[in-house]
């Protein structure tokens, strides 16, 4: 496979020479800082928080036998829009200064007949417009995503998964398109960040490949066209947001900033020693963690996946305002692994056996990763905002040291020049994990689903971040002195 050596970043030339372990040496770093106005708070998504979204893609497919782990519901979660003002609330006594939600345009447009005559339902958006008055009371900033995995079941319906669904639909850049629009110009006045797209990687592999998300199949051609009409669309949504909401929402002198919400993982080589593996994982690094960005920033077309740009697109360039990172941790690479056009390998994420400590879903626990993901960010030249960072953690054992190893490697990452800008950790409450259910804990506040009102307690590492929000200081001695990791503490079935 061929690559442009502009393509690869400091990181991943250190991990090709089989130093992966840290971005850079750790020296004697006892203390990191971060800058004044630092954003600090947690994301949701409609989907897995909110009831009554039963014209979606992911209500018929967890109708489904067999998707879904232990059989849960959307509708079982949190119901987090009976319990605005009380998760506002949390926020508040959390030091939170921002908060990231998906608005669900299958709530304001359940029918294809409500959205092409323009006609949102009036409880809808009264629903969304109660979300943001919320917030602002409180001098909490939104961050509002348009698309979080979920499609209205008119777009996509996974019970006839062998016709195009989503993105793969050819209507679908014009669709979003006009829903980008629609959604700024109503709420502009509200909010000036944006986020197009979450994890269109993960949609495309996940449904198209491992077949556990909508519309469940797997077809390496329509995940490839997936991600093709993915930046398309985005490209086109941020152009929509830019041409309706042109309003300082917060005072800050910034109008609207666009981007998407990346998931990144490190790529790591089943035997570094093997140039067969370093070279899968190198491919695996492109397709998952720079294909997108080289499109939607440098404006990059490569629709094989090859590396080498067949040219540059102009619609496509300069479509990012911010970089949205998501991380979890690294996969691991094996070139004798079952290979796909276009990808190579599959990474191996669940339960690798490399004697690092794993979360309930059998993840690594790897907070130097959050370094090198942060480095590859920098190269794009672009602010940055931590849009999801967490782990699933039932016991609540785990979490306190995972939030504060990983913030201290964002904080050396900021001390080496990356613009890191806020930090939002997943998520605020247990909810509906996809495939997995309700069995992974990834909330900052305990959900009690056996309780009617679905209470919610905090979890220990609310405080650490409260206090970070206070001071926007962490000490290598706090971190030492938290409890080690527990390998596994609880087990929940991957997705």
């Amino acid at each position: 496979m061929k690559y442009h050596a502009s393509l690869l970043s400091a990181a991943a030339l250190s991990l090709l020479a089989g130093c992966s372990d840290t971005p850079s040496s750790p020296g004697d770093v006892t203390q990191v800082t971060f800058p004044d106005g630092m954003l600090w708070g947690s994301a949701t998504a409609g989907m897995q928080i909110e009831k009554g979204l039963a014209a979606t893609d992911w209500a018929i497919f967890s109708n489904e036998s067999g998707n879904i782990q232990g059989g849960g519901k959307p509708d079982d979660g949190p119901d987090a829009l009976a319990h605005v003002d009380a998760d506002v609330g949390s926020m508040v006594d959390a030091g939170f200064n921002a908060y990231r939600f998906s608005i669900e345009m299958s709530r304001l447009y359940p029918t294809r007949e409500s959205f092409d005559a323009d006609i949102p339902i009036a409880a809808g958006v009264a629903a969304y417009d109660e979300v943001l008055a919320a917030l602002k009371k409180q001098g909490i900033r939104p961050m509002v995503t348009l698309h979080h995995f979920s499609w209205p079941d008119y777009l996509s319906d996974p019970s006839k998964r062998k016709d195009p669904q989503g993105w793969e639909r050819e209507d679908i850049v014009p669709v979003f398109t006009e829903w980008c629009r629609r959604a700024a110009k109503r709420w502009g006045d509200e909010v000036d960040l944006w986020v197009t797209v979450n994890e269109p990687n993960v949609e495309a592999n996940v449904g198209y490949l491992a077949g556990v998300f909508p519309p469940g199949v797997l077809d390496v051609e329509r995940a490839a066209a997936v991600m093709r009409a993915q930046v398309q669309a985005h490209a086109r949504c941020y152009d929509a947001v830019h041409a309706e909401d042109q309003k300082d929402a917060d005072g800050d002198g910034e109008t609207a900033s666009v981007g998407i919400a990346h998931h990144q993982r490190v790529y790591e080589p089943a035997d570094p020693a093997s140039e067969d593996d370093l070279a899968a994982a190198e491919r695996s690094r492109y397709v998952w963690n720079l294909w997108i960005m080289e499109s939607i920033v440098r404006g990059k077309v490569d629709d094989d996946f090859d590396g080498v740009p067949e040219k540059d697109d102009p619609m496509l360039a300069g479509r990012a305002d911010f970089y949205g990172l998501n991380y979890y941790g690294p996969s691991r690479v094996d070139s004798r692994g079952l290979k796909f056009k276009y990808i190579g390998v599959v990474p191996a994420q669940y339960d690798v056996q490399n004697g690092r400590p794993k979360t309930d879903l059998g993840w690594d626990i790897y907070p130097e990763g959050f370094g090198i993901v942060l480095d590859e960010a920098t190269a794009y030249g672009l602010p940055i905002y931590i849009t999801e960072n967490g782990l699933a953690d039932e016991k609540d054992v785990n979490r306190e040291r995972f939030v504060a190893e990983h913030l201290f490697e964002l904080g050396k990452a900021r001390a080496r020049g990356a613009d890191v800008r806020g930090y939002l950790h997943w998520s605020l409450i247990d909810n509906f994990e996809w495939a997995a259910g309700y069995c992974p804990r990834f909330g900052l506040l305990r959900v009690d689903y056996d309780d009617p009102k679905r209470t919610r307690t905090p979890t220990k590492a609310v405080s650490l971040l409260r206090d970070l929000a206070a001071s926007n200081t962490l000490d290598r001695a706090l971190i030492d002195a938290l409890p080690a990791y527990q390998d596994k503490p609880f087990t929940c079935a991957g997705f």
